[in-house]
Formats: C-alpha cells, structure tokens, sequence
C-alpha cells in the first residue's frame, strides 16, 4: 500500500495527461509515469490507457476512481491531524543547498512540503564549499544539508543519488568527435576552473592522474563557465545535474575512466534534530526516489 499514490492517479485521471500531471504536482513525467507503473505492478492491474491522445481511465481504473478519492480525502485529514498532534503548523527549516540541486530538485521538494505543511517556512542557504557545508550543519548555522562525496562521520547522512562529473567541450572542439574524453587529455588542452572544484570532486579527477590542468580561467559562475566553453576558450567538468536544459550549444562527454560522486542528504544528529527537519529530510528522499530514476 505503501505505492499507493491516491493524489497523482487522481490528477492524472483529470488532466489526462502525465506530462499536465506533472506540472500540476511539480513532478517530472519520468516520476508520474513510475508512480503510475509502480501502483499498477502493485495491483496487478491496467489503470490507465496510453494512447497518441494522452491517458485514460482503464476499466479497472474507473472501478477504483470512488475508492481513490476517499483514500485521498483520509489521506489529507490524516495528515492535518498528524500535523496539530505534532505541532508542525509553524515552524522554520534551514536548509543548505548548492547551484545545481537549487535548479533541478529544490524548486520541486519544497512546492510538496509546502504543500503539505504551509506554515513551516524553508529558508535555503547556498554554499558551494562542500566543507564548508558540512561546518555549517555540525555547527547549527543550518538544520540539514545536501553534501557531495566523502562526508563527515559525525554527520547522520542519506545518500540520495550517484551522478556522473562530464567534460563539456565546444562542438568544434578537437576532442569533440571521440565518443569519450580521454583521461590522457587532461592536460594537453586550455581547461575553465570552477571556483570550488577543490570542494565538489572535481579536482580529484586531476590529482589522480597527477596531472596540472592547463588553467585559462577561474570561474565562480557556472553559466558563465559553459559560455566561455561554447566559445571555444576551453573544456571544463560539470555534474551532469547541472547539465540538463543547458542554454548553450555543447559536447557534453563521459570520461574514458567514468568519473562519479554521490549526492547526500544529512543532519547533525537525527536524535536531536527537529521534527520539522526529520520531515523535509523525509520528503526529500522521497521526491529524490520517485523524479531521478
């Protein structure tokens, strides 16, 4: 039952449409079309009938709309309560976030916190330094963090998603045809340094070739990073998080010796956080799970 999604297999019933869905619920259409295979896998059943006009209804699924809208209408009072029993109808989350969960995946968590608990207000904090972030929650300058890589053992941490670190090159760029960068390549051509790439392991990348990268320029801007690749002024290495929906015309590239790092949520002590950072440590995960598949 815990698959059961009463909100999503209503608003997709409405609109018709996962992609309508998703915008209504401030998910992705990768994560309503999960949810919707999820329930179905649960139940063994058709609910929905995809065709070139959009979704609907199956015939199943029209037997079980009566039970779905009671389910969420016990969903909503239950959680109210919930809410007055454990006084979370005000409050305030101090979270810290950087740049590219701040575009892909901020926007969409605190829209169902909020959804769910209007009067707790998120207050977000960007920092960059990922020890310094990690300083930040230990010290209680904030109440949870997003955090890259290694972390800190003191720290009580989820991890949340593994991405890749790619180099972007221009198109005309002599690298640009290979189906991968080579790591031999490191150091052969002009390469854009981020401002914190000793913080977000990325300078691990050269310090385990033992390499000196060809630095041209130190930027503390991404966009304006990926401007001055696409002009042909060097390579530089993003997460691929950071490269969805990129205004600029780029060569987004794997390395030959595939490059991660791994995205976290954490708190300093989740005996004595409060109940209202437990809760959008909660949501977080969630959203994480069901949007990045």
């Amino acid at each position: 039952m815990d698959k059961i999604n009463a909100k999503v297999f209503l608003t997709v019933a409405r609109t018709g449409s996962f992609r309508k869905a998703a915008e209504a619920l401030d998910y992705t259409q990768a994560g309503i079309s999960y949810i919707i295979s999820a329930m179905e896998e649960i139940t063994g059943l058709t609910l929905f009938i995809r065709d070139r006009s959009g979704v609907r209804l199956s015939r199943e699924g029209e037997a079980l709309l009566s039970h779905m809208q009671q389910l969420d209408a016990w969903e909503r009072q239950f959680q109210q309560t919930v809410n007055e029993l454990h006084g979370l109808e005000k409050g305030l989350v101090r979270v810290q976030i950087f740049d590219s969960i701040s575009i892909h995946w901020i926007p969409g968590i605190v829209r169902q916190f909020h959804d769910d608990y209007p009067g707790i207000r998120v207050e977000l904090i960007t920092e960059e330094d990922s020890v310094r972030a990690e300083q930040m929650v230990l010290g209680g300058d904030v109440d949870c963090g997003f955090f890259l890589t290694r972390v800190n053992a003191e720290l009580d941490v989820f991890p949340l998603m593994e991405e890749s670190l790619l180099a972007i090159v221009a198109p005309d760029h002599p690298l640009a045809h290979l189906e991968r960068f080579p790591m031999d390549q490191l150091d052969q051509y002009p390469y854009i340094s981020m401002k914190y790439d000793h913080h977000t392991g990325i300078q691990k990348i050269f310090d385990s070739r033992g390499v000196t990268p060809q630095t041209a320029f130190c930027m503390d801007n991404d966009y304006a990073a990926m401007a001055m690749v696409s002009k042909g002024l060097g390579y530089c290495i993003f997460p691929e998080l950071l490269l969805q929906d990129i205004p600029y015309e780029l060569r987004c590239m794997e390395f030959e010796e595939p490059q991660r790092r791994t995205i976290s949520i954490g708190t300093a002590s989740l005996d004595n956080c409060s109940r209202a950072c437990l809760k959008f440590i909660e949501y977080t995960r969630r959203w994480v799970e069901e949007n990045c598949k």
